[in-house]
């Protein structure tokens, strides 16, 4: 029909065929061309499809203008219809110039540059209306694994623009071995043939309908997608997408019933270069259907439906699963995620009527999803809190407080407080203690608010805490930290001297500020961090709760959306710990290389560090260690597809 390096016209617009890559579909030939344009350096590469004028290609254009400008296809740059092929062979056109020619019924100019959708270039005769099917047009046969080669004198294939007739020494009998030969003039990969008919299309020798699109990249194509053994993950994603795809069309009643891998783009959306699988639904055809991810019933009862394009999906899902499409003998069963192996049996049941339906299988494709990026979040805690070894601190004046959902059923919500108390004899001690236990009732009472307003509920908590000690505790106040867990997620609030840590990658980071007299001397750069430690006004608060009864705006500092890792240790600390306790050593004490089992050890150490060193202050360390777990699936895979 056509030969490499043949030269084409189609209206204004001149290709060269570079490789045949191939015949599938009933007899559509695929050839790689090249769009000549002036620019001989950068070429545009494109794909032709030639078949029959009443068959699968003629009923593509019938679903391209159902769908209009459709992002997930790619545009049709040129259209013609042909009685010979010889109509449109050029004569012998220079390798890289541009051949134009102007048709007398001024044919419509296809703009490859500016990415016009469904351009059509028409030949002179060539009708401008599309006419619907008829009931024997849709009554669509599949390819011959061996191209029939009728008693025909005259044919349309032509070698160097002229007409060769048939003989038997001339005819190239086209078959699945000529197929996947390679010879030296063509060592491309040809199209897999997926289609066994019984019988051949009727009319291949009449008119020929010619298609343009641009060619799929090879190196972002379905079927190299596939060889690079895609995750759980991102086969659920794909398969999400693609079942997307058969929702739309199938709203349009059209079923798409196989998929070719080479003819598919996989980007953001993915893009199909061929619509060829498609058919109008519950058409019935005259042969049955065979392909690689085609239902079984198929073959036997050609109409297609919704839940034919359930078991392409589920197919396509095997596939990528476990490196090879459905057999005889699935293994879906193999699975202990939840969702998976009901994903699977119910998509590929050869009962019709167990099946999902499209949108069914769409959102359990979400929900399957969901399963695999929700990890698993626990907290793991220790605590210790001393009165210290000043003669003149006969109470602790430090409370902590620590409550937690961790249910199967709900996500990790985890709240930690502690709080350092002031004002001499019992005063401290009851302020903190009032403080801590408002913040954990507050908890109890909102879990359900966090979620929305993480930052707003947190402030709101330190205020109810302020309310409380500023009318109970004459003369007294406190500091008050608090930390926030929610799954991977930590939010803080703070007022005070009180410090929150957090421990990661053998790093330790202060997230919390100090509201005291000697750090607004440190940044305001009168003293440095070293006189900070020495300098006698060092307990010296400038935000503190109970000394007021309302909070300023501002007053409460606040930082959410912190991402956790696993491993991450976030320290919540009185000034009689940090004082004593440089950073460095509590980031070697806590660094994320320790066993598990060494959190409240790791506790113990640096609290005997503070009583090694004096403790003239109350010193309480509390220290939240979280383990994030995600889920693991995996699926047994033979190499090769």
């Amino acid at each position: 029909m056509i030969s490499e390096n043949t030269s084409l016209q189609i209206g204004q617009l001149s290709i060269t065929v570079l490789e045949n890559i191939g015949q599938r579909n009933n007899k559509i030939h695929y050839f790689k061309v090249r769009l000549d344009t002036e620019d001989s350096e950068n070429h545009q590469i494109g794909m032709l499809r030639v078949g029959s004028a009443t068959g699968l290609l003629q009923q593509e254009l019938q679903l391209r203008e159902v769908l209009g400008d459709y992002a997930l296809v790619a545009t049709l740059l040129a259209k013609t219809t042909v009685s010979d092929i010889s109509e449109i062979v050029a004569a012998s056109p220079p390798a890289n110039d541009t051949v134009v020619e102007t048709p007398v019924d001024g044919s419509v100019t296809s703009n490859l540059n500016s990415g016009a959708s469904h351009t059509t270039l028409l030949q002179p005769n060539e009708e401008l209306e599309i006419d619907a099917l008829s009931t024997a047009e849709t009554e669509i046969e599949v390819g011959t694994v061996e191209t029939v080669v009728e008693n025909t004198k005259d044919s349309e294939l032509l070698s160097d623009g002229e007409p060769i007739s048939f003989c038997e020494d001339a005819v190239e009998v086209v078959d699945s071995d000529s197929l996947n030969s390679s010879d030296e003039s063509n060592n491309g990969d040809y199209l897999e043939e997926e289609y066994y008919p019984e019988v051949p299309l009727p009319g291949n020798e009449g008119e020929q309908l010619l298609l343009l699109t641009a060619f799929p990249n090879d190196q972002l194509t379905l079927s190299n997608w596939l060889k690079n053994v895609p995750s759980p993950l991102e086969a659920l994603k794909l398969s999400a997408q693609i079942c997307q795809f058969f929702c739309y069309l199938h709203q349009k009643k059209w079923c798409f019933i196989d998929l070719d891998p080479d003819l598919i783009e996989i980007g953001k959306p993915i893009c199909c270069f061929d619509l060829t699988c498609a058919y109008p639904e519950a058409t019935p055809l005259t042969s049955g259907l065979i392909g690689t991810y085609c239902a079984p019933e198929l073959a036997f009862n050609p109409a297609p439906e919704e839940k034919s394009s359930t078991y392409t999906i589920g197919a396509l899902l095997y596939h990528t699963l476990h490196g090879y499409p459905p057999t005889q003998e699935l293994e879906y069963k193999k699975c202990s995620v939840p969702l998976f192996s009901q994903l699977l049996a119910l998509s590929l049941s050869p009962i019709l009527d167990e099946r999902f339906s499209l949108i069914q299988l769409r959102d359990l494709l979400i929900n399957a999803q969901n399963t695999l990026t929700t990890v698993h979040v626990s907290c793991e805690i220790a605590s210790e809190s001393t009165v210290g070894l000043s003669p003149q601190r006969l109470h602790n004046e430090d409370s902590y407080g620590i409550t937690q959902n961790d249910s199967e059923s709900s996500e990790m919500v985890v709240l930690a407080a502690l709080a350092d108390g002031m004002g001499g004899m019992a005063q401290g001690e009851v302020a903190s203690s009032l403080a801590v236990k408002s913040v954990m009732h507050g908890l109890s009472e909102e879990v359900g608010n966090t979620r929305n307003s993480r930052e707003q509920w947190l402030i709101s908590l330190v205020e109810q805490a302020n309310a409380v000690v500023s009318e109970t505790v004459q003369n007294g106040g406190t500091t008050l930290s608090l930390v926030l867990l929610e799954s991977t997620k930590m939010s803080i609030a703070h007022v005070g001297d009180s410090r929150i840590y957090l421990v990661r990658d053998r790093e330790i980071r202060q997230l919390s500020e100090d509201h005291s007299l000697v750090a607004l001397l440190v940044a305001s750069g009168q003293i440095s961090e070293a006189e900070s430690r020495e300098h006698p006004d060092r307990n010296v608060l400038t935000k503190s709760l109970g000394s007021k009864k309302r909070l300023s705006q501002g007053y409460v500092q606040t930082v959410t959306d912190i991402e956790l890792q696993d491993g991450d240790v976030i320290l919540l600390c009185s000034d009689g710990v940090w004082d004593l306790v440089s950073d460095q050593e509590l980031m070697e004490l806590f660094m994320p290389i320790m066993p598990p089992t060494v959190l409240q050890t790791a506790v113990n150490q640096a609290i005997k560090k503070v009583l090694k060193r004096g403790a003239p202050d109350n010193a309480t360390l509390l220290a939240l260690r979280c383990h994030i777990t995600p889920v693991e699936v995996s699926f047994p895979k033979k190499s090769g597809l």
